[in-house]
């Protein structure tokens, strides 16, 4: 099934769910350059096998500071949050941690040794190629495939036997530690739609049909190599008005190197 299996890493000798101690992973622009206030080519410094520091704000301790790095994966247990953006495509790097000489007396420094870069669909979870060939759909919707979304869920989910896989999975999800992966696939995948429906000068609505057959595949791709038959009842809607989404490209941006 596509999304499985982790052939990638086992290619760069690290797996996913066991970094090492004071490794940790980065998400960054396809170029390699840092988002928002990190400036740092982790392109170049994986090339010229260099490391980037890292400086403390003026005034404000490392520590205190939000860490450019994350520790555990994004469906692993303990992951509290992910490294998401709203700018997709992204780049993703694994890398270590090396305090600097004066960490020890005041934790103003930091360096970081870039290893790989690695498939970018792994920061979207196991089934992370179909998550990113989703994204990918939804953004070149036509308006009348946004319409047959909005149509599918009422002929998926009709009201007179409406199905409880939503609360299933929400329960599933926390049982988990999946939450934070569930969360973050319904944000992109409204950003996704929304975007889409502003191409053809229309607005999707808060909790409309379109929406909620979206954030059910959503859900159902962030808990779907737990439960395949619940993620199918999810996956309804949607499949129902563009077919199976396991079967649309991958785009370029999430499996290449």
């Amino acid at each position: 099934m596509p999304g499985l299996g982790w052939e990638d890493w086992t290619a760069a000798g690290v797996d996913p769910n066991r970094l090492p101690a004071d490794w940790g992973w980065k998400v960054t622009r396809p170029s390699g350059h840092g988002f928002e206030d990190d400036l740092a080519d982790y392109a170049a410094a994986l090339r010229d096998r260099r490391s980037i520091l890292l400086e403390e704000s003026p005034g404000v301790a490392l520590r205190h500071r939000k860490q450019p790095w994350h520790r555990a994966a994004p469906y692993a247990s303990g992951a509290t949050y992910l490294p998401f953006t709203n700018d997709i495509p992204f780049g993703l790097w694994i890398f270590s941690l090396t305090p600097g000489d004066d960490e020890a007396r005041s934790g103003r420094t930091w360096g970081q040794t870039i290893w790989f870069r690695v498939p970018a669909w792994w920061a979207l979870g196991p089934q992370g190629r179909t998550a990113a060939a989703m994204l990918a759909r939804l953004k070149k919707l036509t308006w009348d495939e946004v319409l047959t979304l909005r149509r599918s869920y009422n002929k998926a989910w009709p009201t007179d036997r409406e199905d409880p896989a939503w609360y299933e999975a929400q329960d599933l999800a926390a049982n988990t530690d999946r939450a934070p992966l569930k969360n973050a696939l319904i944000k992109h995948t409204e950003t996704a739609l929304d975007r889409a429906a502003r191409t053809h000068g229309k607005r999707v609505t808060d909790f409309s049909d379109e929406q909620k057959s979206v954030c059910f595949a959503a859900m159902a791709l962030a808990i779907e190599d737990l439960s395949p038959s619940l993620a199918h009842r999810l996956l309804g809607p949607l499949h129902l008005a563009l077919g199976d989404i396991h079967t649309c490209p991958v785009p370029t941006w999430a499996h290449s190197l």
